[in-house]
């Protein structure tokens, strides 16, 4: 599955609708196209829903819905992850320095320069675009459910990685407290 990018990120320590959800990501597919669709109502995303009781993952698309529920209880850890693509955006900048080692040898000092320029800018736009955050939940039974996000710049939202941690943290503490409610009216 191919990177989302966020179009809404809502978490908190406490509930942040009147439904007790304490976080809501929503992410659709990247690109211009995608986003003239969310503008007239054709709207193909992926949600996360965590609440006191349950995630709710849901995804829409052309072809009709599909929600997935996991009971707190079922899940037993939670994981982020922040991907750099400093690699990517370095060979961008390496072939246009390699560009211009041959366009300088040629004498053409002029061109080589903003050929130089040009792949500098174009490795830090891919850099600053491409990061990608993963937030994901594994459940008892070793299933393991994550998405990938990354930045929006139309709807300019980035996310780091100590909103992701906190995310985390954040359904970690619901997981323990379901867990201290169920022992508690087992006992």
């Amino acid at each position: 599955m191919s990177a989302l990018v966020i179009k809404e990120w809502k978490t908190d320590t406490k509930p942040i609708d009147d439904k007790n959800n304490f976080i809501s990501i929503t992410g659709r597919q990247s690109g211009l196209i995608a986003w003239i669709l969310s503008l007239m109502g054709v709207d193909p995303t992926t949600r996360i829903l965590v609440g006191v009781d349950r995630v709710e993952f849901t995804a829409n698309s052309l072809a009709g819905t599909e929600s997935r529920m996991l009971p707190l209880q079922g899940i037993c850890s939670t994981y982020y992850g922040y991907h750099k693509p400093w690699k990517q955006a370095l060979s961008y900048f390496s072939i246009g320095f390699f560009i211009a080692y041959f366009l300088m040898a040629a004498q053409l000092f002029t061109p080589a320069l903003l050929v130089i320029f040009a792949g500098a800018v174009i490795g830090l736009v891919y850099y600053f675009l491409n990061r990608e955050l993963t937030l994901g939940f594994v459940e008892n039974s070793g299933v393991i459910s994550g998405i990938r996000f990354k930045r929006s710049v139309i709807e300019n939202i980035d996310v780091n990685e100590e909103q992701a941690k906190s995310a985390c943290v954040i359904i970690q503490k619901l997981i323990e407290a379901k867990e201290k409610r169920s022992k508690a009216t087992a006992s």
